[in-house]
């Protein structure tokens, strides 16, 4: 999308950018840093990934991460960096409305695999600069 100029009605021939990375997980293990913010993560690997969030209070209010499902073989978990911070939202799913697939309790978010989680089963995670996560997202089942 261009952007347009002060005063004007044109626009100008720059290309908005797109903040982030998209980053495919393949280890064990990820913590994330406030630096990460705004990248996508696939989570990858058959046997699983343990995913740890930065503390809320060291992110940006707004500071976003998306997760996708890349492999449903295994469970994969989303956990909070400090116990003081709070991660509340809703799921969805397609076939039922509620998100058997992915669950969130007591701080982790979980792609359950035994709950009938699929490849392409995301997750967003926004935070509000101070103890909160809110999430959001969607699965198959």
């Amino acid at each position: 999308m261009a952007h347009p100029m002060y005063g004007q009605i044109k626009a100008d021939s720059g290309v908005d950018s797109v903040s982030g990375s998209y980053q495919v997980i393949g280890s064990a293990t990820k913590t994330l840093t406030a630096a990460d913010a705004g990248s996508v993560f696939e989570l990858a690997l058959a046997a699983g990934v343990a995913i740890t969030l930065p503390a809320a209070r060291a992110c940006e209010a707004g500071a976003r991460f998306i997760f996708i499902c890349g492999d449903a073989a295994a469970d994969d978990t989303i956990t909070r960096a400090s116990s003081a911070d709070t991660i509340a939202g809703a799921l969805g799913s397609v076939a039922s409305g509620a998100a058997a697939g992915i669950t969130v309790a007591a701080g982790v978010v979980t792609f359950d695999q035994s709950g009938g989680l699929a490849v392409g089963d995301q997750v967003q995670l926004i935070c509000d600069g101070h103890s909160k996560w809110y999430v959001s997202g969607s699965a198959a089942t």
